[in-house]
Order: structure tokens, then C-alpha cells, then sequence
């Protein structure tokens, strides 16, 4: 049977006190370079690893953070969270996703691993319970919000400007000649949502051009959404000479089913999506999209609960990053 090392073992293998030992395994810098290497030496000899657990308790920290979304199928998640990781990673945090599944019983489930202090702090990709209630919940608890932020949930966010990248997608359509647009839009459920159909409307108007309700079609954000909303379209009396998605799988489940039906894509409709998904990149044709900086989202917003973790007041911050209009293949330019 394997005898487990203790640091004591450790501290007395290298000759140092066990205070010593405990500088070298948290990186101080007051150790000198022999005696660290001594330590280094007695761990490796020794297959020592440290009780991260028992530190962690007597430290009061978990080292975790906790990042909720509604699910992992949607592909736009992934850079998010992977910039989440690598920004947690550097103060040696480790991520735990819980899925939600639109479901705020789930979410008020994960809630109780921060006020149980089982992990140290939350990240909110999006938020299924009204803001005022999640503040409530979350109140002394170090939380922040991104890409979805919640009105009323008094925590600091990151996102972008979902209103103002819409305007700018339409008014990239009609500066292309295009001038009768449909919206494959989702529930008003989400501030995206909400926010993106009200760019679309505004860019309408302002360009002094009539929405046809007809057009507007809200299934929701993935492949089969789009699908959905591209078979209630191809029933209309009249068809668009464009369609802007909100989300680049809306858009490729929409390109699908149009050409499919024998309907050419950009040659009949023009088609843009949005978020610069790797799979817009992919698909055949590829997707002209409006970009989220997913990954700075995800970094900027785990930089802001550190920054909570470590005590400081930010609830307050509502960060806006940039977004830019990808050219590809799905519009068709007629100017």
C-alpha cells in the first residue's frame, strides 16, 4: 500500500519549516531559489500533492466560479465560456457550467451553490428569473452578467449593443439594394431578442420603409428555428428579397430549407445571419453575420468577477464592446 505524503514529510526531506513549503506551493515570492528548488525536489520525490480542498477551506475560497446558460447547444456559447476559462485559469479557477434549460427552478437551484459558498462567484449568460428577484438572490454574492443581461439584476455586464448591431445589419441590406426584409427573430423571453427586433424596426423606418408582419417570423434561435421560420416564409403570398436572422444557426437552417424548396441564396433572397459562429464560416454559402467579440465578452466578464471576488464594488458597470458587419456569400449587392 502507497503511504501518502504529508507537507510535513515534504518540509523535512527538504529541510525547511513547513511555512516554507506552503510559500513554494502558492508561488510567493519571498523563497529563495535554492531552497525552492529543494522544495521542488522533496515534492517530486516524494509524489506529494497538496490537500487543495483543506487550503481552500482554511482560505474560505473554492477556487470555483459557476457560469449558467440556458444549454450547450447553441454554438455561440463556446468562445464565451472558453474566454470565461482562460481568464479564471490565470487566478487558478476552475469553471463549472450548469444549464438551466429555460427552466428558473434549475437556475434558483444553482443560485443555492452560492449562498451555500460552494462555489465563489457566478457568471449569468443569460437569466430566467425577473432581475429584481435575482438580485435578491444573489445579494453579497460576487455575480456579473454577459451577453444576455437581465433589466432590473443589479450586477455588472458585458455585452454588445444587440439594438444598434441590427440597425446596422439592415442598413448593410438596403445599402446592398435590398429593400422588402423579413426578421427570423425569437420569443421577446431575451434582451438580445427584444433588442435586435427593435434595430430591425428602427432601421425600417428610418430608411422610411413598411415592415410586413408577415415577415416577421419569431421561432427562436437554432438550426430548426430557422428551418421553422423558412417554411412559414416560403407560404407567403410574397416573398422578400432578404432575410436577417438572429443567430447564424436561424440563418444556415434558413438557407437550407430555402434552397431545398428551389429558392437560390443570395440569387433570390439574401440571407444574413448573426454572432460570426465558426459554422457560418463552414457553411455553403457562407454567412454574411454581424460579429460578437465572443471571446472577449467571456474574458472581460471573468475579469469583472474577480474583481467582485476580490471585494471590489462593480455592480454598477455595464460594459459595451464592438461589433462589426462579416462579408461573405449570402447577400446578393444589386448597387
Amino acid at each position: 500500500m502507497r503511504i501518502i505524503a504529508t507537507i510535513k514529510d515534504v518540509a523535512k526531506l527538504a529541510g525547511v519549516s513547513v511555512a516554507t513549503v506552503s510559500r513554494v506551493l502558492n508561488k510567493e515570492a519571498n523563497v529563495l531559489p535554492q531552497t525552492k528548488l529543494r522544495v521542488q525536489d522533496a515534492i517530486a520525490k516524494l509524489h506529494y500533492s497538496p490537500n487543495l480542498l483543506g487550503r481552500n477551506l482554511r482560505q474560505g475560497a473554492t477556487k470555483k466560479i459557476l457560469v449558467l446558460l440556458n444549454t450547450i447547444s447553441n454554438p455561440f456559447y463556446s468562445q464565451v465560456v472558453r474566454g470565461i476559462e482562460e481568464c479564471a485559469a490565470k487566478e487558478h479557477y476552475s469553471v463549472m457550467l450548469c444549464m438551466t434549460h429555460g427552466d428558473p427552478v434549475l437556475e434558483q437551484q444553482s443560485i443555492t451553490l452560492l449562498q451555500t459558498k460552494l462555489v465563489d462567484g457566478a457568471v449569468f449568460l443569460s437569466a430566467e428569473q425577473e432581475g429584481t428577484a435575482l438580485t435578491e438572490a444573489c445579494r453579497g454574492i460576487p455575480v456579473v452578467q454577459a451577453c444576455e443581461p437581465r433589466d432590473g439584476f443589479l450586477a455588472a455586464s458585458v455585452s454588445i449593443d444587440n439594438k444598434k448591431a441590427a440597425y446596422d445589419a439592415i442598413s448593410y441590406l438596403i445599402q446592398n439594394g435590398h429593400k422588402q426584409i423579413a426578421f427570423f427573430g425569437a420569443s421577446d423571453t431575451l434582451s438580445s431578442s427584444i433588442c435586435r427586433k427593435d434595430g430591425y424596426l428602427q432601421a425600417l423606418s428610418d430608411y422610411e420603409l413598411t415592415p410586413n408582419p408577415d415577415w416577421i417570423i419569431e421561432e427562436g434561435f437554432s438550426i430548426n428555428a430557422g428551418v421553422r421560420a423558412a417554411k412559414r416564409l416560403i407560404s407567403c403570398k410574397e416573398l422578400p428579397d432578404a432575410v436577417f436572422c438572429i443567430s447564424d444557426s436561424c440563418a444556415i437552417g434558413a438557407i437550407r430549407t430555402l434552397v431545398e424548396a428551389g429558392i437560390s441564396v443570395p440569387g433570390d433572397i439574401s440571407v444574413m445571419g448573426f454572432d460570426n459562429a465558426e459554422i457560418s464560416k463552414a457553411f455553403l454559402p457562407a454567412v454574411t453575420t454581424v460579429q460578437q467579440p465572443r471571446y472577449e465578452i467571456g474574458y472581460k466578464a471573468a475579469s469583472l468577477l474577480l474583481d467582485a471576488m476580490r471585494g471590489e464594488e462593480n455592480r454598477a458597470v455595464k460594459i459595451t464592446l464592438p461589433h462589426e458587419i462579416i462579408e461573405r456569400n449570402s447577400v446578393e449587392k444589386h448597387t
